[in-house]
């Protein structure tokens, strides 16, 4: 059966390659759609293979045949910058990196997604799709929504349909519950999801021209709005309601004066569906003991508290993008045999994961994209409100909408959907691209470039410099080892003093041995280490299972991650065995791992943000605009 499948897969892939040689539309379509519903990763799932990277290969085809045809169009956009701002701030956050190692694997994604904007940009430039891209999303999230539904009400439940339609048992309170996470692995990120394009889908069922057209959009809506209320995620209600209320505000006329009757659907709804009960588990929590509340919350905030603390340690370029569960240990007073984490080992806000892993200036790069694709579309609305496009205009209001609700729902959840948000950001940059008039060909004058043009290559020359910075300072190779001593006790098994030496039920014998050593190898003299090297860092905390204690050494070089790890650990058993006759650490030293948090090679796309800011401030001008007013998508509220 697999076989069977890899086989299809390959002829699907060829078949697209021709596509994409003949029809270029297609491949960009078949990319959004596959890649925003996570499809991909179900279709990993059971080929083994996901058809992303080929798909996305295929797209660069596609814009080598654009180029070819003289039909490559790409235009600089407020939101491009944004998003190069934004990855400046990932590289910066390695300055501080914790864990070189993940942060080097997150930064190397996040790259890769940055390609995967310009890639999906240039297409839509190119090729005219926005509204085409904007539908197929709707579409295929609302298809997935709308099986769950079916899985709900009509199949009981049984089964996953093939992984589109996972439905994972979640405890609540003492019982477990039946809740839809689509073709995600978690229900509260396939609700943000859904709630990211709600708004849209209800952009394009009011800017619908036609009986069919619009019945098509309103059951889209309907249908991920039934999506999210199968995820039962008490942030994703807020952020849904939240979301809905903005996109009625910004749409205006009748769509504004419906807002008074909300409290009214309110009345009628939060009782038959249920959504009362779910939301006051969130209030219960700060009436109730940590006994008696919801422990998922109760948990959230615990992984929350420890991300606080982390920021404050370093709370300029924190540290390193990825890093949260790995210094989770450190920073959590819990240990986990005692108390145990039942969910993902992460903030559960995306707010305080990105302090924690990128400090302010991390948070500030943030707070620049997401402004700019607000800015960008709202720029759009007042166009378009001039111009009388109303596909534009609605376009846009789904836009900020959908943000909106994203970020409401990010204040529970971390980050897990960069590049379903990356699509969104490319419908902002098109649709401020095609409402200003302006023609994708440039023809060149004599003119210099506009002061704002400067500006802008100047902020871009800035994070290209931060983003240098960055690598510069964590592309040296380093050497640790990392070992894990067990706590056992020397006294034989009885009854009388079994509860006061066992380190499970007593929760402070472990951290209190693990703070003895680091406080003995932290006055054994420079470097921590007793050797007296200086370029040798010893850290000492208690493992993530709570029952052993983790001696990790850093040096410079093979031969001194050795030496240095070697006396941190004799030095560490001979305190503690110095202590008292209970307690003895026992382990073999660890094997020493070279780690490199950046590779050299990495200088090259980085470099290329600064060559672009030269070409922003060299570029020409435009010979003539046409007046404003061309309207988005000329003609294809007639053709639908």
């Amino acid at each position: 059966m697999t076989a069977a499948l890899a086989v299809g897969g390959l002829l699907a892939l060829l078949g697209l390659l021709v596509l994409a040689l003949v029809k270029p539309e297609t491949t960009l379509l078949v990319l959004v759609a596959l890649d925003i519903s996570n499809i991909n990763q179900v279709i990993a799932d059971h080929v083994g293979i996901s058809p992303y990277r080929p798909l996305l290969a295929l797209a660069l085809v596609a814009l080598f045949v654009l180029v070819r045809r003289r039909r490559f169009r790409l235009r600089w956009s407020p939101v491009t910058l944004g998003l190069l701002i934004l990855y400046a701030g990932f590289c910066l956050s390695l300055v501080n990196a914790a864990d070189p190692v993940a942060s080097q694997s997150l930064l190397l994604s996040r790259g890769r997604d940055l390609l995967y904007y310009l890639v999906v940009l240039a297409l839509v430039l190119s090729l005219d799709k926005l509204w085409a891209v904007a539908a197929v999303s709707v579409l295929v999230l609302s298809g997935l929504a709308g099986l769950t539904g079916v899985h709900e009400f009509l199949l009981g439940n049984k089964g996953d349909l093939f992984g589109l339609s996972s439905v994972p048992l979640v405890q609540e309170g003492s019982a477990f519950t039946q809740r839809h996470a689509g073709t995600s692995s978690d229900v509260n990120f396939w609700s943000r999801l859904l709630i990211l394009l709600t708004p849209l889908s209800l952009s394009l069922w009011a800017a619908g021209r036609g009986r069919w057209p619009r019945l098509l959009w309103l059951g889209c809506a309907v249908s991920l709005l039934l999506g999210v209320y199968l995820t039962q995620s008490r942030g994703g209600f807020i952020a849904l309601f939240v979301a809905v209320v903005v996109w009625l505000l910004l749409a205006g006329g009748r769509y504004r004066t419906s807002v008074l009757f909300i409290p009214l659907a309110l009345v009628v709804l939060v009782p038959l569906t249920g959504i009362g009960s779910r939301l006051q588990t969130l209030t219960a929590v700060a009436s109730s003991s940590t006994a008696t509340a919801d422990q998922s919350v109760v948990t959230r905030e615990r992984l929350q508290i420890d991300a606080l603390r982390m920021f404050a340690d370093s709370p300029l370029t924190g540290h390193g993008i990825g890093s949260y569960g790995s210094l989770f240990p450190r920073y959590d007073r819990l240990a986990n045999y005692y108390q145990p984490v039942d969910i993902v080992v992460a903030a559960h806000n995306f707010y305080l994961e990105q302090a924690a892993d990128g400090g302010v200036f991390l948070l500030l790069a943030w707070a620049i994209f997401l402004g700019t694709l607000v800015l960008a579309a709202l720029r759009t609305r007042a166009r378009a409100l001039r111009s009388g496009d109303d596909t534009a205009r609605f376009l846009a209001v789904g836009i900020v909408a959908g943000i909106v609700g994203w970020a409401i729902a990010s204040v529970f959840l971390h980050l897990s959907d960069f590049r379903a948000l990356l699509v969104v950001a490319v419908l902002a940059a098109a649709l401020d691209l095609r409402s200003s008039g302006v023609p994708p060909v440039v023809t060149t004058t004599d003119r210099p470039a506009p002061i704002s043009a400067r500006l802008l290559a100047c902020v871009l020359a800035g994070a290209g410099a931060i983003a240098f910075v960055g690598v510069l300072s964590t592309s040296d190779t380093t050497y640790v080892s990392q070992t894990t001593l067990g706590v056992e006790t020397r006294r034989t098994a009885d009854p009388s003093t079994a509860y006061q030496l066992d380190v499970a039920s007593r929760g402070q014998i472990v951290p209190t041995l693990a703070a003895v050593v680091d406080k003995s190898l932290s006055g054994a003299g420079p470097g921590r280490s007793g050797t007296g090297d200086t370029s040798v860092v010893v850290g000492v905390a208690q493992s993530r299972l709570g029952g052993a204690v983790l001696v990790t050494v850093t040096a410079a070089s093979d031969a001194d991650a050795r030496r240095a790890a070697a006396a941190a650990v004799e030095l560490g058993r001979a305190r503690v065995a110095a202590l008292q006759d209970d307690y003895v650490l026992k382990g073999e030293v660890g094997a020493v791992r070279p780690i490199t948090p950046l590779r050299r090679r990495a200088l090259l796309p980085l470099g290329l943000f600064v060559v672009a800011a030269v070409a922003v401030a060299v570029r020409r001008r435009p010979a003539a605009r046409p007046p404003l007013g061309a309207g988005l998508l000329a003609g294809r509220g007639q053709s639908r």
